[in-house]
């Protein structure tokens, strides 16, 4: 009997042993690091472009960095493709040959500098590497940030074609680098109003509320919009929940939205808050119409997965050839209201 209580005490110890060693051989295979290699891509230009009804086409061209590769934020000049061929061509016969400017040519008022920093996407660049910020534009743009006109502007339910020859971009290259894209402006469907409601949490419904829309979608499929907002003076931002809708789930009906809080770029988002407006805060809505493609563009953009580990890799959809990137075409308007106090 003692044997065999003896041989049972044996077999625990071994089988507790054995569960042991395996258990450190799984969590040894599970900390080992692996060397991934991963190629370099060749680099190729970005265009980040736009033009909106009422406001001339702006584009930047860049060259593509590598995903692990050092970015030098204090030399932003570096990046920008410059001596390039740039044209917009409208459909109703109007054309515009584009030329190069840097912020630091145009000698601008510090507001209207801000408000082209806006336009161009820049919301926090200090003021001296902002001077290195180019973008290829309508020869008098100084003429539109000063008195609001200019030779050519976006017109509704027009289609535009981005076309660019830009030089070579990389040591060894010898041949010119031809893009070309196409956007639509489409006409504004527009907003039916505004209305503001309380906060419905009771912690914050005496220092917040909430700003609705209301619209009235077409009832035909292929409406897109993109929205941000602007809080008083500041630059308009997106949404932490992202910038633009189909209109699958609402054509023909009479909705009302609730419109997010843009943030600032890399400001982190408080669900109790950034839902919802300060009371005594203006707010602006940037509400437009867009194409397929822009939508596309953004949609994937802004829906690649964040910083999960456990998200599905999102090949972003532009609409230039040759390059990477997007020339957007808006049908705009703006909204404004107060939130009382």
């Amino acid at each position: 009997m003692k044997k065999i209580e003896g041989n049972i005490k044996l077999a625990v110890v071994l089988g507790f042993r054995y569960a042991l060693f395996t258990l450190a051989i799984i969590l040894t295979a599970c900390s080992k690091v692996v060397q991934v290699s991963i190629p370099a891509n060749s680099q190729q230009v970005v265009v980040d472009g736009s033009i909106q009804n009422g406001v001339p086409p702006i584009i930047l061209l860049s060259k593509s960095q590598q995903f692990f590769g050092n970015t030098n934020l204090n030399n932003l000049g570096a990046y920008f493709v410059h001596g390039a061929n740039a044209k917009v061509t409208g459909s109703d016969g109007t054309q515009v040959q584009l030329v190069e400017f840097c912020l630091g040519d145009l000698n601008l008022p510090a507001a209207q500098t801000q408000q082209l920093l806006s336009a161009l996407g820049y919301t926090t660049v200090d003021s001296a590497n902002a001077l290195n910020i180019c973008a290829y534009t309508v020869p008098d743009i100084i003429n539109y940030y000063t008195t609001g006109t200019c030779s050519f502007t976006g017109k509704l339910k027009t289609t535009y074609q981005l076309t660019v020859v830009a030089p070579p971009i990389t040591a060894g290259q010898h041949d010119s680098i031809h893009l070309n894209a196409t956007t639509t402006i489409p006409n504004t469907v527009g907003l039916d109003s505004l209305a503001i409601r309380p906060d419905p949490s009771p912690a914050y419904a005496d220092s917040f509320a909430a700003v609705y829309v209301y619209v009235t979608v077409p009832d035909t499929f292929g409406n897109f919009i993109r929205y941000e907002t602007k809080v008083n003076s500041q630059p308009f931002y997106t949404g932490a929940g992202g910038s633009v809708y189909d209109d699958r789930m609402f054509v023909g009906r009479t909705v009302d939205l609730p419109v997010e809080r843009g943030l600032a770029p890399n400001a982190k988002f408080d669900l109790n808050t950034d839902l919802y407006f300060n009371k005594g805060d203006t707010v602006t809505v940037m509400w437009s119409n867009i194409d397929v493609n822009t939508y596309n563009f953004f949609y994937t953009l802004e829906n690649d997965g964040g910083n999960s580990p456990f998200s599905s890799p999102v090949k972003i959809i532009g609409n230039v050839n040759n390059g990477l990137g997007c020339f957007a075409g808006y049908g705009t308007k703006y909204y404004t209201i107060i939130v009382p106090k």
